[in-house]
């Protein structure tokens, strides 16, 4: 792991972010910037998506999950300018996407530790628009409901048709399910369906989230 950094060195601020403890508001972050901060998370994101072997890597890496959850909030609420505004929106982007491919990537016990780390509800912060919570463009929203129901379906259905392959994880899927309540994005989700954004793409991708969701009463009838 330290020939990887010291090979690396583009990606010296995004390692130095991982390895150390961070609060809720992100406070330690304001060293590096948040324009090099979307830099370094863009990379990261590209290796992990090209490489397995590189995201089993990533997920050692001490409290990589805990840091990317908790950007996913990062300097949400708070305006300079456009520019500024625009790069912690990319930071909260890529954030997420790392999450995504760790997600689709990870074994069964990855997905327990998305779960401890609150998965469900960072990405339903994307589409928490109309309480005022979130402040995410058109892609960002239809990205995090699509996130949302890709980890839901693989919680309820297991996953089978890749590999690492795992069974049914009912217990995670009922906890990403409460997350997503407490954080109020159940009732956020009926407004996404009358979205029209992207051509109706958010609109059926709400749609479908809700489906995953009100599944689970199906299946316990």
């Amino acid at each position: 792991m330290e020939k990887m950094k010291e090979q690396d060195p583009e990606r010296n601020a995004m390692w130095r972010m991982d390895m150390s403890p961070m609060s809720e508001q992100g406070a330690n972050i304001n060293k590096v910037g948040s324009q090099d901060i979307a830099s370094s998370l863009q990379t990261l994101s590209h290796q992990i998506q090209e490489n397995n072997n590189t995201c089993k890597q990533m997920i050692q890496i001490p409290k990589l999950l805990q840091s990317l959850s908790t950007l996913v909030t990062f300097r949400l609420g708070t305006h300079i300018d456009l520019y500024v505004d625009n790069q912690r929106l990319k930071v909260r982007g890529w954030s997420r996407e790392c999450l995504s491919w760790i997600r689709y990537f990870g074994d069964e016990q990855d997905q327990s530790d998305l779960v401890n780390q609150g998965y469900g509800r960072v990405m339903s912060i994307s589409f928490c628009t109309a309480g005022g919570k979130g402040e995410e463009q058109d892609e960002e929203i239809w990205n995090g409901l699509e996130y949302i129901t890709w980890f839901l379906r693989e919680l309820h259905e297991g996953r089978t048709f890749r590999q690492p392959s795992f069974q049914p994880l009912p217990l995670l899927a009922r906890r990403t399910e409460v997350q997503i309540e407490e954080e109020g994005a159940s009732e956020e989700l009926e407004a996404q369906m009358n979205n029209n954004g992207l051509d109706g793409n958010i609109k059926s991708n709400a749609k479908l989230a809700k489906a995953m969701i009100l599944n689970r009463f199906i299946r316990r009838g």
